[in-house]
């Protein structure tokens, strides 16, 4: 750290000089141009130039579980990587680093020899990119969500099974999302030109771990499903658990607008919304035309689900508070590793799974 004199030209511009260090660790030539950002501190950041950004490239011995380590560096922003071993590969492990590369968007076979294969990034993100991609992974979650809930009540294996295999879409989408938000946050030129600032960038990446949640959450209940026959539940209860899906979806959809529009004002009609969806989740009971163990495990998962949907309410208002004239304040608030949620869904996402070894679901 070094203090700079500032300097005025006749002109009136202020000129003040740079590091001779910084200037020679990057190469700096006349005429190079520096891209110089204001914080909202009112401070100014000041970076290399743009033709000086390097390919992130790896290199990684194969090993039990490459996938798991794959992913990390697809996670971590590497644009090539290159899996060795200590001979030839075996046909499984060839098979294995594919597998690993087709769930991640983007990521493909570049180059395989003997001894190895390359992976590489073809994504090319631009402008509105996130918002795209984070748009996609709501619809998928929705439309799994209600398949979910018809498969459950006709005893459709077919359809449950469907559901089950595009929740590997959500998963490439969520991973995808946090390779985005990891590089917007670490790298001013990503987030100029992907048009996103790394404060939302941050909210993007929670919004897409709770809709990857969710999409558990529809697997769960597809996995309830009895092959041999429908659940015998009543009418109105049928009725109920069908407004209360829809009603949920209208919460996730309008939450995540709010998060990427940072449209406070829809948060407190959420929040009036809240108690009117558990109050759908009271069924009456009669045990002689009611399957009461699959009505229990169902209620149960579409109160997680209730639950984890207003979190993407939190990611904008997760408190509230009374100003002089007694409107009520909303905060805007990011999520730091300490408020992460530990319970629940939370505990099983992607990124847990494969920092947990567990490859299998």
């Amino acid at each position: 750290m070094s203090y700079r004199k500032v300097q005025k030209t006749s002109k009136g511009t202020f000129l003040i000089s740079l590091p001779k260090d910084w200037a020679s660790a990057y190469g700096l030539e006349k005429e190079d141009a520096l891209l110089v950002t204001e914080q909202k501190d009112g401070s100014l950041a000041i970076h290399p130039p743009r033709k000086k950004a390097k390919e992130i490239s790896a290199k990684l011995k194969y090993v039990p579980y490459i996938s798991r380590y794959v992913t990390w560096c697809y996670l971590m922003g590497v644009d090539s990587l290159e899996v060795v071993g200590d001979g030839p590969l075996s046909k499984g492990q060839r098979d294995e680093v594919r597998e690993a590369a087709e769930k991640l968007a983007g990521f493909e076979v570049l180059d395989e020899r003997d001894d190895g294969i390359t992976l590489g990034t073809l994504l090319e993100a631009g402008p509105g990119s996130a918002e795209k991609y984070i748009r996609k992974e709501l619809y998928v979650t929705t439309g799994m969500e209600r398949e979910a809930l018809a498969a459950f009540f006709t005893g459709n294996a077919e359809a449950a099974k469907a559901v089950e295999e595009r929740d590997d879409e959500v998963d490439r989408l969520y991973f995808l999302l946090v390779r985005l938000s990891r590089g917007t946050i670490a790298n001013t030129y990503i987030s100029e030109r992907l048009g996103l600032d790394p404060m939302t960038a941050l909210d993007i990446r929670e919004a897409s771990e709770i809709l990857e949640n969710l999409a558990d959450y529809a697997v769960k209940i597809s996995r309830m499903v009895d092959q041999k026959r429908s659940v015998t539940l009543p009418y109105e209860v049928r009725e109920k658990t069908s407004r209360f899906i829809d009603e949920l979806i209208s919460v996730q959809e309008r939450a995540l607008d709010s998060v990427i529009e940072h449209a406070f004002s829809s948060v407190p009609t959420l929040l009036d919304k809240k108690p009117e969806l558990f109050e759908l989740l009271e069924f009456p009971i009669n045990q002689q035309k009611c399957d009461l163990v699959a009505l229990l495990d169902l209620k149960g998962v579409l109160s997680q689900m209730l639950e984890r949907s207003y979190d993407l309410v939190d990611l904008v208002a997760p408190s509230t508070a009374k100003g002089e004239s007694g409107e009520l304040i909303f905060y805007r608030h990011v999520m730091t590793p300490q408020t992460l949620p530990t319970q629940g869904a939370a505990q099983h996402s992607p990124l847990r799974r494969l920092l947990s070894h567990d490859t299998h679901r």
